[in-house]
């Protein structure tokens, strides 16, 4: 996420590699955050899948580099990044100020929007403003999420980190939230999909609080690395792979800049 988040499935475990017989370097390791569907999640059988994985391995086909993709949980995956134990967070993620400023970043791959989830029988007549004042569940450690509640409901509002969205929204069912923050795909794969749940209003798309929109990332002074990979992520998207990808998981396209 983004923004993107959530559930402690594995302490870095290597799940899936994908490799170049055209190249012998040393593998680039990439890590993603194996929490949640549609991006990325472990299947039955232990193999990392998700868009975010398939987009990866496409990109690394592409510039025929052997790549080993992990799964490295959201709240340890900038350290992995910082102490090089990961060449590059795979997660795709804002592409916020405060990143760009600490960490070199791909081009931007896609937008997202913000959004508020509710269940199906809630009162949604007064929007988002009517939320003003209740507790707001989100992903632990977002910024941009945070910052987007409080610039919308305040910044005395009650808001309340979660390691994955299935515990939001159990939280949600049980009256302790009010509405849940996330992303507009997520939120529409995993849960308006089942009639269960709505959204407070349309997403927004507004670049104040999504920023220019999901991005991968490096370490400082990775300019080779980036290049690569731009020039990877160029070829997909022309080729209409990533489209591709986005039919097989969320049943539409990405909206690329």
């Amino acid at each position: 996420m983004n923004s993107r988040i959530y559930t402690l499935l594995f302490a870095t475990a290597l799940v899936a590699t994908v490799i170049s017989p055209s190249n012998a370097q040393d593998a680039i390791k990439i890590g993603i955050d194996a929490a949640y569907k549609p991006n990325a999640w472990v299947a039955p059988d232990g193999e990392l899948t998700g868009f975010e994985v398939d987009l990866a391995k496409a990109v690394c086909a592409e510039i025929k580099k052997k790549c080993e993709i992990s799964n490295v949980p959201w709240d340890g995956i900038w350290t992995a990044l910082d102490t090089g134990t990961i060449d590059m967070v795979g997660t795709t993620v804002t592409a916020s100020e405060a990143r760009l400023e600490k960490y070199d970043a791909s081009r931007i791959i896609y937008k997202v929007g913000y959004a508020f989830l509710v269940p199906a029988d809630a009162d949604i007549t007064g929007g988002i403003a009517a939320f003003k004042g209740k507790p707001i569940g989100t992903g632990v450690g977002t910024p941009p999420y945070y910052n987007y509640i409080k610039a919308v409901l305040g910044d005395d509002t009650d808001i309340r980190g979660y390691d994955s969205p299935d515990a939001a929204v159990l939280d949600l069912d049980a009256g302790r939230i009010a509405a849940f923050m996330n992303d507009n795909l997520q939120l529409q794969y995993q849960f308006v999909s089942t009639g269960k749940y709505k959204l407070v209003e349309k997403p927004t798309f507004d670049p104040k609080y999504i920023g220019a929109g999901r991005a991968w990332f490096f370490r400082k002074g990775s300019k080779d690395l980036v290049e690569k990979f731009n020039k990877g992520l160029d070829a997909v998207i022309a080729s209409g792979k990533l489209d591709e990808i986005g039919m097989k998981y969320i049943h539409s396209k990405f909206m690329t800049p």
